[in-house]
């Protein structure tokens, strides 16, 4: 189209040229300049008003339509996490924290340890279906001094399996209906969450923790919403596509209204445990200091069997087998141990503290 235009555009200016040499009179002349510049001026602006009209009719790349989520099944699986409220009228949590190893319970302000319900993580049950994964994290209440769930909640993957988390799915300000509003997914390019070794803490580590935000498009899809059944639930979505179909993968749930840096994590890589703080009033620690409004729970795993300490950060279900003792035999109440201190450099990893009741 262009090239005609230029085409026809010499051709004319050839032929007035010759016409304008042609006359004797100046005034003819003159005219016939005239006539030129009035007819390069149409053409040129005829091809411009071309050009706009192409580059309108020209249709901006067409952005593939998310993959919506369904109605989560009935959950395969729920996560139970330890409970702050139950001496958060004392300001300080019984059990769970255990800065060094990457658990955080940690509901409570910095200094003051007010008690936060909306970042404190009840139970988290996990679903799945033939497009996405469904996690419902359920929290002990509402903000009560600013109503309402005002923490950021997400759910971190390992699918190595190393205890090294690689993509974590992140809402602040869930809607009532499933949406991408808000939603943010992050990934690691350099692979450095967690240091040199993957939940435990790693002193004078300087990393970039999650430092790619995914981009969402057709069935790369992560959504969330207010449980429609509870409001004290969130509810978040994420597309098997997204994680790229794994077959294995551990999970673990945040809830975070404090330093809400996902370049920070593993937090203990970026703080001593002095800096830090701790909920615990045993502690020298006490109180809470530089990592406060925060709770992670431990990790569950998705394709494979739970096995003890294989895989850092993953749920330990296992209790040391009872030793011999004298007492009541078959009436006598079982005794249940959770662990509080895991050596993963050891092989098999192996509990160094444990806690009986």
């Amino acid at each position: 189209m262009f090239k005609t235009k230029k085409l026809l555009l010499f051709v004319l200016l050839g032929v007035w040229i010759i016409q304008a040499a042609a006359c004797n009179s100046s005034s003819d002349s003159s005219a016939s300049e005239a006539e030129i510049e009035l007819t390069l001026q149409a053409i040129y602006a005829e091809n411009t008003a071309q050009a706009l009209a192409d580059a309108a009719a020209v249709e901006a790349p067409t952005k593939i339509p998310l993959l919506m989520p369904g109605e989560p099944p009935k959950p395969e699986r729920t996560l139970k996490d330890f409970d702050s409220s139950i001496r958060a009228y004392e300001n300080r949590a019984v059990s769970g924290d255990r800065f060094l190893d990457s658990m955080y319970e940690r509901p409570f302000t910095s200094q003051e340890m007010i008690y936060q319900p909306d970042l404190d993580i009840y139970t988290v049950d996990f679903a799945h279906d033939d497009d996405f994964f469904y996690f419902t994290i359920t929290l002990y209440g509402m903000n009560p001094v600013e109503w309402g769930l005002n923490g950021m909640y997400g759910v971190e993957f390992d699918r190595t399996k190393t205890g090294r988390g690689d993509l974590i799915v992140w809402v602040d300000g869930p809607q009532e209906e499933w949406s991408v509003e808000n939603v943010t997914v992050y990934t690691d390019s350099d692979r450095d969450v967690g240091g040199p070794q993957p939940i435990v803490a790693d002193a004078d580590f300087e990393g970039n923790g999650y430092d790619t935000q995914v981009e969402l498009e057709g069935s790369k899809a992560a959504f969330a919403r207010v449980s429609p059944e509870e409001s004290e639930a969130i509810q978040i979505a994420v597309s098997r596509d997204l994680l790229e179909n794994p077959a294995e993968f551990l999970w673990g749930a945040w809830a975070d209204n404090g330093l809400r840096n996902a370049t920070m994590l593993d937090h203990n890589d970026t703080m001593g445990p002095g800096e830090a703080g701790s909920p615990i009033n045993t502690d020298n620690n006490y109180p809470l200091n530089a990592l406060y409004n925060l709770d992670n729970t431990c990790r569950l795993p998705y394709g494979f069997e739970q096995m003890g300490a294989s895989v850092p950060g993953m749920c330990i279900t296992q209790a040391p087998a009872p030793e011999p003792e004298p007492g009541p035999g078959p009436g006598k109440p079982q005794t249940v141990c959770t662990c509080l201190r895991w050596n993963y450099s050891a092989q098999p990893a192996t509990c160094t503290l444990w806690d009986c009741n």
